[in-house]
């Protein structure tokens, strides 16, 4: 699939979680040929920076499972000896298909806010802010960041003119 996305000269950015596979030699060369940078996911934070686990598998599946029990309830055939017929490969297609058409533009947006991946959406409404522990943690540091750049962007004289009507008390 990544040689169907990544075209031109534009590099890429993979935020995927920190399975052994993705660690390998072999990977990070795939990746580097290809001008993929990647981002891993730290053991354990997967439900609330991994995008797409936040706010569109659950409800892609739910929908499958959905697809899946209609076809168990109303169209599962037996064979001659009584035993389930497994669905045909563009049944299975059609499925997969109808149950990422329900997935709504709205869905895809909370996925980008829920991520802290569009900037337009306050962090405090993202997952990891509502970790326990990390969310405070990273809220502070962001917190103190911004007042750092506001005292950047002051303007700050270093010396005074010497013409003005100051008193100096030593």
């Amino acid at each position: 699939m990544l040689l169907l996305v990544m075209r031109g000269s534009q590099r890429g950015l993979l935020v995927w979680d920190a399975a052994s596979t993705h660690h390998t030699k072999d990977m990070k060369t795939f990746l580097h040929e290809r001008k993929i940078d990647q981002i891993m996911i730290p053991i354990g934070m997967t439900a609330y920076l991994q995008t797409l686990d936040i706010a569109i598998n659950k409800s892609f599946k739910d929908n499958l499972c959905m697809e899946i029990n209609d076809y168990n309830e109303k169209r599962m055939e037996r064979n001659q000896r009584g035993n389930f017929v497994k669905p045909k490969l563009q049944e299975v297609v059609t499925w997969v298909k109808n149950s990422w058409e329900k997935i709504t533009d709205r869905c895809l947006a909370n996925a980008l806010g829920a991520g802290y991946l569009d900037k337009k959406y306050s962090f405090k409404d993202s997952a990891i802010a509502k970790h326990e522990r990390f969310g405070p943690l990273i809220l502070k540091e962001m917190e103190s960041q911004e007042i750092h750049q506001e005292i950047q962007e002051l303007d700050c004289y270093d010396d005074v003119p010497e013409d003005d009507d100051m008193i100096v008390i030593e």
